[in-house]
């Protein structure tokens, strides 16, 4: 991992938000303060671009979470992306354990709290993209709370993205985690393939809504 100390982390302007958040989904840490600005951060699987322009990003979490109320009382929520790197990984399954509530899950896991440009939740310096959101709507689903929230800000560390903000890949280098049956397994995220379109037929348009 590079020297936290030697990284600088860029603002992205909004036109490349999109392009940043690559893949589609990927691996997470999500970080939340209280109402009394206690720290949360907690690992998700599966966090979700829904859509480009504005970008919206969403996620579920279990009603007897810490960011499950966070976000329902403070409407905010930072998304850090980690790399594939075996020692940040190992600090992502710490922060995904079930510590008591109003416990630093950074703290427990040697993680870095930097502020952030706008919200209050700070970002995580070992991750290397970071997209600060506002709630803009959630829903209770079973014993869930599906998330949705709006990108007001985003950083990369520097060298992550080349000058149209596309993702330079094996330095952002996202995972994937296999899932809960797999316990500490993970998956690299940053082999691109460039395929042709092998479909040529014309399209008809689709017909407008009145």
């Amino acid at each position: 991992m590079d020297d936290l100390n030697s990284v600088n982390k860029s603002d992205v302007p909004s036109q490349h938000w999109d392009r940043l958040f690559a893949p589609s989904a990927c691996l997470v840490m999500i970080t939340t303060v209280d109402e009394a600005g206690r720290v949360n951060a907690a690992s998700f699987g599966t966090c979700v671009r829904v859509c480009h322009d504005p970008v919206y990003i969403a996620f579920t979490v279990g009603a007897n979470k810490d960011t499950y109320n966070n976000v329902l009382s403070t409407n905010q929520f930072v998304v850090n992306v980690p790399p594939f790197e075996r020692d940040v990984l190992e600090k992502v399954r710490v922060v995904g354990l079930e510590f008591p509530p109003r416990v630093n899950e950074l703290d427990k896991a040697g993680l870095t709290a930097i502020a952030s440009r706008i919200v209050k939740p700070p970002r995580i310096a070992e991750c290397r993209s970071h997209f600060e959101c506002e709630v803009e709507w959630t829903k209770q689903w079973l014993n869930r709370l599906m998330v949705v929230g709006k990108v007001v800000a985003a950083s990369v560390d520097e060298g992550c993205v080349d000058k149209d903000g596309y993702v330079v890949w094996n330095r952002l280098k996202p995972a994937h985690y296999c899932g809960n049956a797999y316990k500490n397994g993970f998956v690299a995220a940053h082999q691109p393939m460039w395929v042709d379109m092998i479909y040529t037929e014309p399209i008809e348009p689709r017909p407008q809504k009145p």
